[in-house]
């Protein structure tokens, strides 16, 4: 419509940031990092494109770092049983992962419970949600959490429609270029993450950013083949 501009966001960028950090955690000396190439994934609905795209985001990430990786990947069936949601996430702890990525909106609570009893890595969703446990023990091992600046992105739509700038009729997807999209850099990250990690982690965007890799997405991805993707890493 001529009067209506929106976006949406490329997750599965800053899910393929997430995939770089915890494939680079796998196989660090980090404290909870296990001898296991082993990672997972709890998503929320498998029939949910925005997931999907999370996890195809988070694998080739993962694979990036070490293509022989093994991604055990999820689906808790709802975005707010987090009790289902923590179970899958023991399961996954229990079978070898040490780092779980979770893209569950409010079941995410239930991953996060399973890192902490577990005293396993988890990389968080949407908003930084290290900030949600400040000051309980939970924060300690949500190394960081790949955020949607949705707040910032409809703050500059705002100022591009005061500027005139802002193309209605039009439907923009925000990715990393924009800012929109990335990893958490907060206290956590920057202390408990290893330096060698963080620069992985950067030199993977970097990379994005200048084109020399891309990330498919799973938006307009036949079933065949992202059952393949997901079904090859695990």
């Amino acid at each position: 419509l001529s009067n209506v501009y929106s976006m949406s966001y490329k997750q599965n960028e800053g899910a393929f940031l997430a995939g770089v950090l915890a494939a680079s955690v796998t196989s660090s000396d980090m404290e909870f990092a296990n001898e296991d190439a082993v990672i997972g994934f709890v998503g929320a609905k498998d029939t949910a494109a925005v997931i999907n795209d999370s996890a195809v985001g988070y694998i080739e990430g993962a694979q990036f770092v070490n293509p022989d990786i093994k991604v055990l990947v999820s689906y808790v069936g709802s975005y707010v049983d987090s009790a289902t949601a923590k179970e899958l996430a023991l399961t996954q702890y229990s079978s070898g992962a040490d780092c779980v990525f979770v893209a569950a909106g409010p079941a995410s609570v239930g991953v996060i419970e399973a890192g902490a009893e577990s005293q396993k890595y988890v990389i968080g969703v949407d908003s930084d949600q290290a900030l949600a446990y400040e000051g309980k023990d939970e924060a300690n091992y949500i190394i960081s959490s790949a955020i949607k600046g949705v707040g910032d992105s409809l703050f500059s739509s705002i100022e591009r429609a005061q500027a005139g700038e802002l193309p209605y009729g039009e439907h923009e997807t925000l990715g990393l270029a924009e800012g929109a999209v990335g990893l958490a850099d907060n206290e956590i990250y920057n202390t408990v993450v290893p330096e060698d990690v963080r620069t992985a982690v950067d030199g993977a965007k970097d990379k994005l950013l200048a084109g020399e890799v891309t990330v498919d997405t799973a938006y307009g991805m036949d079933e065949e083949t992202l059952k393949g993707i997901i079904n090859g890493a695990q």
